[in-house]
């Protein structure tokens, strides 16, 4: 559903301190969820900071990536010792699991995008290199993503609809630009290797439908050998193949949660990510969620 545009007021100065990781800003208009993203149109009149202490921060709280992309106006971006500061076209990301400063020193119009770490596969302490780092809005990757979110920014009253249609999109895209940001901050083999695992993680969520992806076609496709590949995922603690079908038990889930798809059957739910047969993925759904997928889809409809 779409969340309703945010009613806090900024503390005196201009000052908002942010409390969970997730608060949007002062000023917000609109803003919607998409599975683990959420996209915001916000609003305000400069100077406006959003502020992040060390101490508002819990152990436990897994945090989110937030990028932003300036419609009007500047944005700077104080993180992880670096201090960024882009005006549009371009984008700049913090993470919300360490202290950070966001800062607009004028009136301003910009794209809230908050993603998950999960669907851009980082952890924090791998995402530290990508902070507060201008990305320009120009070209590659970053250019289609910094046109994709001003398309959201020019429409406005449709944040819900857009988001619902290019939510997937927008993911994609984000994931597929860390990956591209960590090569070119890639120091020794470590990030090298994790810069590999972002695009490959990038390049299955846009196969996922297909069923001939497997390992060897992952491997294949990025030059690599299928024993690298393992290594790369053992690091993370898991195997191309499990992570490719949780990844598709994840966007089931994800789908069967939305009304909006209540017309497709369950069945087409799995084909739509790769699981063919209904049985099959009756039995895999129920394997990691503990509830079949009819099951699942009633339950949230009496919640």
């Amino acid at each position: 559903m779409p969340r309703p545009a945010a009613a806090g007021r900024a503390a005196p100065g201009g000052v908002q301190i942010v409390h969970r990781h997730d608060e949007p800003f002062d000023g917000t208009l609109r803003a919607h969820q998409f599975g683990g993203v959420r996209v915001a149109l916000v609003k305000g009149d400069g100077p406006r900071e959003l502020i992040r202490p060390g101490h508002r921060i819990a152990p436990a709280d897994e945090g989110v990536l937030r990028v932003l992309r300036p419609l009007t106006g500047a944005v700077w971006v104080v993180q992880d010792g670096r201090h960024g500061t882009v005006r549009a076209p371009q984008l700049i990301c913090f993470d919300s699991t360490r202290p950070y400063k966001a800062a607009m020193p004028e009136n301003f119009r910009l794209v809230d995008v908050t993603v998950a770490h999960r669907l851009v596969g980082l952890t924090p302490a791998e995402a530290e290199p990508l902070t507060a780092r201008p990305w320009s809005g120009s070209e590659g990757l970053a250019a289609l993503l910094s046109s994709l979110l001003d398309g959201l920014g020019r429409h406005g009253r449709e944040v819900a609809t857009s988001v619902d249609l290019l939510g997937g999109s927008v993911v994609g895209l984000t994931a597929a630009l860390f990956a591209e940001r960590m090569r070119e901050v890639a120091e020794d083999p470590q990030i090298a290797r994790q810069a590999l695992m972002l695009q490959v993680q990038s390049y299955v969520r846009e196969q996922l439908a297909e069923p001939g992806l497997s390992p060897v076609t992952i491997a294949r496709a990025h030059n690599v050998s299928l024993r690298y590949l393992q290594k790369i995922f053992q690091e993370h603690g898991i195997s191309p193949a499990r992570w490719i079908r949780d990844e598709r038990l994840a966007r089931c889930r994800t789908e069967l949660a939305d009304p909006l798809l209540d017309h497709l059957p369950v069945a087409l739910i799995g084909e739509r990510a790769g699981l063919y047969g209904a049985s099959h993925f009756s039995r895999l759904f129920r394997d990691r969620y503990g509830i079949t997928p009819r099951e699942f889809r009633k339950e949230r409809d009496v919640r």
